[in-house]
């Protein structure tokens, strides 16, 4: 089964279809059996052109962190802290309370 739900993300990846993809995120961030796959579909997701998929993506990091008791920090660091600049507020949101659940400093908004 864990194939079968790799070919399905990997399908839904290669679609880019904004309602299948936010599905798929809460697939990925609640029942991916491998952590580092699972990171990896989320980053690619962190780029979409979707608000809600970008803003959800972020926001899968915090799920995958509570479930394998943490997150390359050093990978996502960057990401969130660009989604705290992204044009959209539903992404700025999503990315500080991701931080916000991975206990990691926010940056201070600049002047």
């Amino acid at each position: 089964m864990a194939s079968e739900f790799r070919d399905q993300v990997e399908a839904a990846l290669e679609n880019e279809e904004s309602e299948e993809l936010l599905g798929v995120i809460i697939d990925i961030a609640l029942a991916a059996e491998d952590a580092a796959w699972a990171e990896d579909c989320l980053f690619r997701l962190t780029t979409h052109p979707d608000t809600n998929v970008r803003g959800n993506a972020l926001m899968g990091f915090a799920h995958l962190a509570e479930r394998f008791g943490g997150v390359d920090r050093e990978r996502l660091e960057p990401v969130l802290e660009a989604g705290l600049m992204d044009d959209k507020r539903y992404v700025r949101e999503q990315a500080e309370a991701c931080l916000e659940e991975l206990g990691w400093r926010v940056p201070e908004a600049s002047p």
